[in-house]
């Protein structure tokens, strides 16, 4: 298909480049959508996700950090040592235990 701009007028150029915008920006979308499709399919096959391969992460198997500490009352509640004490580990202490007494 060939198009003579010369013979188009100015109202018919604008028009005609508004057209093309509109496509253009469609077609993009269109592409985009299919190409991360495609990436999506590759990563999987090898055992990544697309989001893992693109922020190069590792595979989002965290490893949970054990328990080092268990409330004796309770053996349902334990505590990794990290982060905030819980309120049992607080009671415990204000009792008289030593953290040492809680471990698992």
């Amino acid at each position: 298909m060939s198009i003579d701009l010369d013979k188009m007028k100015l109202p018919e150029l604008i028009q005609l480049q508004k057209e093309l915008t509109a496509k253009i920006k469609e077609m993009q979308k269109t592409e985009r959508i299919s190409l991360r499709r495609k990436m999506e399919e590759l990563a999987e096959e090898s055992g990544f996700t697309f989001e893992e391969v693109i922020s190069g992460a590792k595979p989002s198997k965290k490893s949970k950090v054990k328990p080092k500490y268990i409330n004796p009352n309770n053996s349902e509640q334990t505590w990794t040592g990290r982060g905030r004490k819980p309120k049992w580990v607080e009671a415990a202490l204000a009792d008289g235990k030593k953290i040492e007494d809680l471990l698992i």
